[in-house]
């Protein structure tokens, strides 16, 4: 059941890849053309159009997904910290529908068509780059209007519980004064798993919070007391995202 589940999956995501990609090959192409900071916002701006359609055509078979705004608004630069259950998430935060540079680990740049078009869109690899390196890279994506999605877990939890956080993103928020939003993604905590299978099918929840703005991270002793900040609230919302997950399942 597991195999069949999860090729039923990836045959879908690979079949809307390649629709994609085909349908957007000469825009693409184009962007390649532009101006390296114009280049890297449009890239992002197909890699936002590419989650968002795979979410809503080649996964609406197999989960629904309820996504809520709570920002009243969602404008200008920021860092938007995200949980981090499954590997999909990096298609789960399409859903604010903002361009959006991604801070990844290096195996993901590696991948076939979706890594060269990440590494194209100026995606942050965490794993390679120094302090000073990746601070310069965020500014750059922030001049371009554009916020910065970041899972601050560093790798997947696998599970509804969060890893510690790492400081160094909440950092840059207060040496750069942008606001910190919070992405708390729930209910997809085997969909796949560290094997790459899908285990089941859940509907998830994804509710995007915030901000923690710029004048409350003034107030911040530190980089450590701002992430702990974050942390305490993602982890109320999560358990209460868990649990009406739960009710209705029983419903």
């Amino acid at each position: 059941m597991i195999l069949a589940r999860s090729v039923a999956i990836y045959s879908a995501t690979l079949l809307w890849a390649l629709i994609f990609w085909s349908v957007f090959f000469l825009p693409v192409t184009a962007a390649f053309l532009l101006p390296a900071a114009k280049r890297r916002h449009r890239l992002r701006m197909f890699l936002l159009f590419f989650g968002l359609s795979t979410i809503r055509f080649a996964w609406r078979p197999f989960f629904r997904i309820d996504y809520e705004d709570r920002t009243e608004g969602f404008e200008g630069p920021g860092i938007v910290v995200a949980d981090h259950r499954s590997a999909i998430d990096a298609f789960l935060v399409a859903l604010p529908r903002r361009s959006a540079a991604q801070t990844v680990n290096g195996w993901p740049l590696k991948l076939p068509v979706l890594g060269p078009m990440a590494r194209a869109a100026g995606y942050l690899n965490i794993t390679a780059w120094d302090y000073d390196t990746l601070r310069a890279r965020i500014e750059e994506v922030f001049s371009a209007g554009d916020p910065i999605i970041s899972y601050p877990e560093g790798t997947r939890s696998e599970s509804r519980k969060m890893n510690p956080f790492h400081s160094g993103i909440f950092r840059i928020a207060m040496e750069l004064n942008v606001p910190v939003y919070m992405l708390c993604i729930a209910g997809n905590q085997h969909m796949p798993d560290r094997k790459f299978r899908f285990r089941e099918f859940r509907n998830m929840k994804v509710r995007l919070l915030g901000p923690v703005t710029a004048d409350e991270i003034r107030q911040c002793a530190s980089a450590y007391a701002l992430k702990m900040k974050v942390f305490r609230r993602m982890t109320d919302e999560l358990a209460s995202m868990d649990a009406e997950l739960d009710h209705e399942e029983t419903i």
